[in-house]
Protein backbone atom coordinates (compact mmCIF):
# COMPACT_ATOMS: atom_id res chain seq x y z
CA UNK A 1 0.00 0.00 0.00
CA UNK A 2 2.92 2.66 0.84
CA UNK A 3 4.23 1.97 -2.61
CA UNK A 4 1.15 3.05 -4.60
CA UNK A 5 0.72 5.85 -1.94
CA UNK A 6 4.06 7.27 -3.11
CA UNK A 7 3.07 6.72 -6.49
CA UNK A 8 0.00 8.54 -5.96
CA UNK A 9 1.97 11.43 -4.47
CA UNK A 10 4.07 11.76 -7.52
CA UNK A 11 1.47 11.53 -9.95
CA UNK A 12 -0.51 14.39 -7.98
CA UNK A 13 2.86 16.55 -8.15
CA UNK A 14 3.44 15.59 -11.46
CA UNK A 15 -0.25 16.70 -12.59
CA UNK A 16 -0.29 19.99 -10.68
CA UNK A 17 3.17 21.11 -12.16
CA UNK A 18 1.59 20.76 -15.65
CA UNK A 19 -1.00 22.84 -14.96
CA UNK A 20 1.10 25.35 -13.46
CA UNK A 21 2.87 24.87 -16.58
CA UNK A 22 -0.01 25.51 -19.00
CA UNK A 23 -1.12 28.26 -17.23
CA UNK A 24 1.95 29.90 -17.28
CA UNK A 25 2.18 29.07 -21.36
CA UNK A 26 -0.71 30.38 -21.92
CA UNK A 27 -0.63 33.38 -20.06
CA UNK A 28 3.19 33.98 -21.74
CA UNK A 29 1.32 33.66 -25.32
CA UNK A 30 -1.37 36.16 -24.19
CA UNK A 31 1.42 38.63 -23.51
CA UNK A 32 4.81 37.74 -25.50
CA UNK A 33 4.12 37.26 -29.40
CA UNK A 34 6.89 36.01 -31.60
CA UNK A 35 6.91 37.27 -35.39
CA UNK A 36 8.85 36.77 -38.42
CA UNK A 37 10.10 39.35 -40.46
CA UNK A 38 9.02 38.75 -44.02
CA UNK A 39 10.00 41.73 -47.14
CA UNK A 40 12.48 44.17 -47.01
CA UNK A 41 10.87 47.64 -45.76
CA UNK A 42 12.67 47.61 -42.53
CA UNK A 43 16.45 46.82 -43.84
CA UNK A 44 18.90 47.99 -42.35
CA UNK A 45 17.52 47.17 -39.36
CA UNK A 46 15.48 44.02 -39.91
CA UNK A 47 16.19 41.24 -42.62
CA UNK A 48 13.31 38.58 -44.01
CA UNK A 49 13.77 36.32 -42.09
CA UNK A 50 15.04 38.04 -38.60
CA UNK A 51 12.58 36.29 -35.52
CA UNK A 52 11.27 39.41 -33.59
CA UNK A 53 9.82 39.04 -29.38
CA UNK A 54 7.02 41.66 -28.93
CA UNK A 55 4.73 42.49 -26.41
CA UNK A 56 1.58 42.39 -27.26
CA UNK A 57 0.22 44.74 -24.09
CA UNK A 58 3.27 47.27 -24.41
CA UNK A 59 0.18 50.57 -25.12
CA UNK A 60 -2.25 49.21 -22.86
CA UNK A 61 -0.13 50.62 -19.99
CA UNK A 62 2.65 53.34 -21.90
CA UNK A 63 2.38 55.32 -24.97
CA UNK A 64 4.56 54.82 -27.88
CA UNK A 65 7.65 56.37 -28.36
CA UNK A 66 9.60 57.76 -30.97
CA UNK A 67 11.49 54.47 -32.87
CA UNK A 68 9.54 51.98 -31.90
CA UNK A 69 9.46 49.41 -33.79
CA UNK A 70 5.54 48.15 -33.91
CA UNK A 71 3.51 45.54 -35.88
CA UNK A 72 0.28 46.10 -37.04
CA UNK A 73 -3.02 44.77 -38.66
CA UNK A 74 -2.04 46.16 -42.09
CA UNK A 75 -5.59 44.10 -43.00
CA UNK A 76 -7.16 47.71 -42.06
CA UNK A 77 -4.91 49.81 -43.90
CA UNK A 78 -3.48 48.09 -46.98
CA UNK A 79 -5.39 44.87 -47.48
CA UNK A 80 -2.27 42.82 -46.34
CA UNK A 81 -1.99 40.67 -42.93
CA UNK A 82 0.85 42.24 -40.90
CA UNK A 83 3.29 44.97 -40.85
CA UNK A 84 6.02 45.91 -39.19
CA UNK A 85 7.15 49.65 -39.22
CA UNK A 86 9.24 52.51 -37.10
CA UNK A 87 7.46 54.97 -35.17
CA UNK A 88 8.09 58.40 -36.82
CA UNK A 89 5.32 60.58 -35.58
CA UNK A 90 3.45 60.40 -31.94
CA UNK A 91 -0.07 62.50 -31.65
CA UNK A 92 0.10 66.03 -31.87
CA UNK A 93 3.72 66.17 -34.07
CA UNK A 94 3.74 68.38 -37.46
CA UNK A 95 5.26 65.48 -39.64
CA UNK A 96 6.60 66.90 -43.12
CA UNK A 97 8.84 65.64 -45.72
CA UNK A 98 10.20 67.96 -48.17
CA UNK A 99 12.88 67.54 -51.18
CA UNK A 100 12.83 63.95 -49.83
CA UNK A 101 14.22 65.02 -46.14
CA UNK A 102 12.05 64.44 -42.74
CA UNK A 103 11.14 67.11 -40.67
CA UNK A 104 8.81 66.41 -37.10
CA UNK A 105 7.68 69.89 -35.33
CA UNK A 106 9.89 71.80 -37.68
CA UNK A 107 13.00 70.07 -37.02
CA UNK A 108 14.94 68.03 -39.47
CA UNK A 109 15.31 64.15 -38.36
CA UNK A 110 18.51 61.97 -37.68
CA UNK A 111 17.75 58.69 -39.21
CA UNK A 112 21.20 56.54 -39.48
CA UNK A 113 19.19 53.66 -39.28
CA UNK A 114 17.83 54.33 -42.94
CA UNK A 115 19.16 52.05 -45.57
CA UNK A 116 19.52 54.54 -48.29
CA UNK A 117 18.57 58.12 -49.04
CA UNK A 118 14.45 58.47 -49.55
CA UNK A 119 12.98 59.67 -52.48
CA UNK A 120 9.58 60.53 -51.96
CA UNK A 121 6.83 63.15 -51.99
CA UNK A 122 6.58 66.13 -49.99
CA UNK A 123 3.79 65.74 -47.22
CA UNK A 124 2.42 67.96 -44.40
CA UNK A 125 0.67 66.28 -41.80
CA UNK A 126 -0.27 66.71 -38.46
CA UNK A 127 -0.96 63.90 -36.39
CA UNK A 128 -4.20 63.35 -34.07
CA UNK A 129 -4.62 62.08 -31.10
CA UNK A 130 -4.26 58.39 -30.73
CA UNK A 131 -2.41 58.19 -33.44
CA UNK A 132 0.82 57.72 -34.89
CA UNK A 133 2.80 58.12 -37.95
CA UNK A 134 4.92 54.80 -39.03
CA UNK A 135 7.71 54.17 -41.54
CA UNK A 136 9.79 51.60 -42.95
CA UNK A 137 13.85 51.92 -42.83
CA UNK A 138 14.05 51.00 -46.61
CA UNK A 139 11.70 54.35 -47.09
CA UNK A 140 12.06 53.71 -50.85
CA UNK A 141 10.88 50.18 -50.59
CA UNK A 142 8.03 50.73 -47.92
CA UNK A 143 4.73 50.91 -47.91
CA UNK A 144 3.70 53.14 -44.40
CA UNK A 145 2.42 56.37 -43.64
CA UNK A 146 2.88 58.23 -46.38
CA UNK A 147 0.55 55.87 -48.25
CA UNK A 148 -2.29 55.33 -45.83
CA UNK A 149 -2.06 57.25 -43.21
CA UNK A 150 -1.45 57.60 -39.68
CA UNK A 151 -2.65 54.79 -37.61
CA UNK A 152 -4.23 54.61 -34.38
CA UNK A 153 -2.12 53.05 -31.75
CA UNK A 154 -4.97 51.68 -29.72
CA UNK A 155 -7.28 49.70 -31.76
CA UNK A 156 -4.39 48.49 -34.98
CA UNK A 157 -1.14 48.25 -33.09
CA UNK A 158 -0.41 44.08 -32.41
CA UNK A 159 2.57 44.67 -30.56
CA UNK A 160 5.75 46.55 -29.84
CA UNK A 161 8.93 45.24 -30.99
CA UNK A 162 11.02 44.39 -27.49
CA UNK A 163 13.91 42.67 -29.68
CA UNK A 164 15.25 40.67 -32.81
CA UNK A 165 16.85 36.99 -33.03
CA UNK A 166 18.83 36.30 -36.10
CA UNK A 167 17.64 33.04 -37.60
CA UNK A 168 20.39 30.59 -37.32
CA UNK A 169 22.71 29.87 -40.53
CA UNK A 170 21.49 26.63 -42.04
CA UNK A 171 24.71 25.80 -44.19
CA UNK A 172 27.35 24.90 -41.60
CA UNK A 173 30.48 23.18 -42.88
Amino acid sequence: MEKYSGLLKDLRKFIVTMIVMICFVISFRAVISPEIVIGDSMENSLHEGDYLISNKLAYKYETPQYNDIVSFDAELVAGHDLFIKRVIGLPGDHIQIKNNVLYRNDKKVNEPYMKEPMKTNDLDIKIAKNEIFVMGDNRNHSMDSRDFGPINYHKEVLSRVLFRLKPLNQNFK
